[in-house]
């Protein structure tokens, strides 16, 4: 047996990874279990569930995978020389930092996991193996977009029996940076809101796209991809110092928006530009990635690829045959990927990747959760009634008919970002200010934030307009596609002001639960689509166990909530 344990902390997305004999067992985030969003912190339960999940000890591991190679770190600052110096200085102390924090990270590790060997995986090739071993694909080009891995910040790969790597960008250029840097800009929190400037982008005229262009440039050809650092700080200030923009970013774009500040048309517009020049430069990357290793067959990874209407892009290109997005294509993924590198690289033929590697609870540890949580007061009886139902998507089907919103908790927990399915707030499409009741009064979120639809396998191609190319990314609520004419009326909660949805297509074998239920509502309203958004509240993870989705439940007003064939409805929907 080949078992080995995947690992990424110290910096966001803390969180483990178990892959034994080729096959992914196991992988969930350690924001779950310590409720803190994207926690750096050794990810100590998260190893702990992998391995019971598994029923392994420690000491059955055959070796760990770290995310990061601490001894390629030193050419961070090597490669921010190159190109910057003597404006490099100034961060040349923060840069060699790095390098002591990942070798104290890879030391912490080897202390948590002795006497299992530890081996550093090279981050972007952690990124890489995450999609494409997963992928089913026998060859492929492989594209890593991100911030920064030790010293790349993006990656070509041709994939086969290796990774063969063709291409890199070097710090301090980035395409992860650019749009992290505008986040910021924008008065948002960088690597973590960026999700933000791009549903703000839909919001915004094309009028400052042609000054945003300025700030970076990309050759096809070559893969060459420049920032104009004469906008940017981050090559030569010290971490603790940056703004990642400088004053020429002011003087193109007007004085950054603070937080507290309300949005405008020009900040639209800056999202907009933002958003339009990142596409066309992760574009321009594919287009160069496809000539160099002549594959038509894609898999993407890296924080970059989470950015659905840049996905959208590369899928209609007709640049690739297929497409497949890792669902964990952030730093949580890289627990994944570093696994399966080190592993026998078996990969699974056919069908989609399960997202579903996370904790499952069955029906009695949900009406346990449900009797202490009684019994605590925080369901008390004149409020909430308690029930088994004999058929939960009957139950759930009608509330959503009657435009209740619903926490619906099932099978095992979802790795990456998304939810898809199995710890989820869903609500009918139907009515149109659906969004608006979601946005202000549950999620407690920006009002410009699209809601995504969720929609059945075999009707979702009546709805949406797919491109085939994207077959094994849609599953995963990674593109966006546009809504067919005419049915947008049908399901106007689910459609963003550019006609377009990030969906998730749903079908029988891979989201059993989830199927069922729209099949359900279905059968009540001719409609097979619904609205999915991940359970959980502003600034707090995705919920974990039954007891978090009984918290959330109650600390956000929703109508009701479905855990297994538990049924928790508010006895007056209209109190909160």
């Amino acid at each position: 047996m080949t078992a080995v344990l995947g690992l990424n902390f110290g910096t966001h997305d803390s969180a483990a990874s178990l892959v034994v004999d080729g096959r992914v067992l196991a992988a969930a985030e350690e924001e779950r279990f310590t409720r803190v969003k994207q926690t750096k912190v050794f990810p100590e339960r998260a190893v702990e569930f992998c391995l019971e999940a598994a029923g392994l000890r420690l000491a059955d591991l055959t070796r760990v995978a770290y995310f990061v190679d601490p001894r390629l770190q030193l050419l961070l600052p090597v490669t921010n020389a190159r190109h910057t110096f003597p404006l490099s200085l100034g961060s040349l102390r923060s840069d060699l930092a790095k390098f002591d924090k990942r070798r104290t990270t890879l030391r912490q590790a080897r202390r948590r996991v002795r006497p299992v060997p530890v081996t550093p995986v090279r981050h972007h090739v952690a990124h890489a193996a995450s999609a494409f071993l997963v992928s089913s694909f026998e060859e492929a080009t492989v594209i890593t977009l991100d911030g920064r891995g030790e010293y790349e910040t993006a990656c070509v790969y041709a994939a086969g029996r290796r990774l063969d790597r063709r291409h890199a960008v070097t710090y301090p250029h980035s395409i992860g940076y650019f749009y992290s840097m505008l986040t910021r800009f924008l008065g948002f929190r960088p690597q973590r809101d960026e999700y933000k400037v791009m549903g703000l982008a839909a919001h915004g005229g094309p009028d400052l796209v042609p000054a945003m262009r300025r700030l970076v440039s990309m050759d096809t050809a070559t893969g060459r991809l420049r920032l104009d650092l004469d906008y940017f700080d981050h090559h030569r200030r010290p971490s603790h110092r940056r703004g990642l923009f400088g004053s020429r970013m002011v003087d193109a774009f007007g004085p950054p928006r603070t937080a507290d500040q309300a949005l405008t048309d020009r900040h639209r517009a800056i999202a907009h530009a933002t958003q339009r020049v990142l596409e066309e430069v992760v574009l321009g990357y594919a287009t160069h990635a496809r000539r160099i290793t002549r594959s038509r067959k894609l898999c993407l990874a890296g924080g970059v690829a989470l950015n659905a209407l840049a996905n959208q892009r590369i899928i209609e290109s007709d640049l690739f045959d297929e497409v497949f997005i890792q669902p964990a294509a952030n730093d949580a993924g890289t627990s994944l990927g570093g696994a399966l590198h080190l592993s026998d690289r078996v990969r699974p033929t056919g069908g989609n990747h399960s997202t579903l590697l996370g904790p499952r609870f069955s029906d009695d540890d949900i009406g346990q959760a449900l009797a202490r949580a009684r019994a605590a007061g925080e369901l008390p009886e004149t409020r909430f009634a308690v029930a088994a139902v004999p058929d939960r998507y009957r139950a759930a089907a009608e509330l959503l008919r009657d435009d209740h919103v619903l926490g619906w908790f099932q099978d095992r927990m979802e790795f990456g970002p998304r939810a898809l399915g199995s710890r989820s707030i869903i609500a009918s499409p139907a009515e149109a200010g659906m969004t608006a009741r979601i946005n202000a009064l549950i999620k407690q979120r920006e009002e410009f934030r699209p809601l995504a639809p969720v929609v059945r396998a075999e009707d979702a191609a009546d709805y949406f307009e797919l491109h085939p190319a994207g077959t094994r990314v849609y599953p995963y609520m990674l593109a966006t596609a546009r809504v067919r004419p005419g049915l947008a009326n049908r399901i106007p909660s689910a459609v963003h002001v550019d006609g377009t949805a990030r969906l998730q297509i749903a079908d029988a074998r891979d989201y059993p639960h989830f199927h069922q239920l729209l099949t359900e509502f279905h059968g009540l309203t001719g409609t097979p689509v619904l609205i999915n958004t991940s359970f959980n509240g502003p600034d707090e993870p995705i919920v974990r166990t039954p007891g978090d989705a009984i918290r959330s439940f109650v600390r956000l007003g929703l109508d009701a909530l479905v855990m297994g064939s538990w049924l928790v409805t508010r006895n007056d929907p209209g109190a909160r």
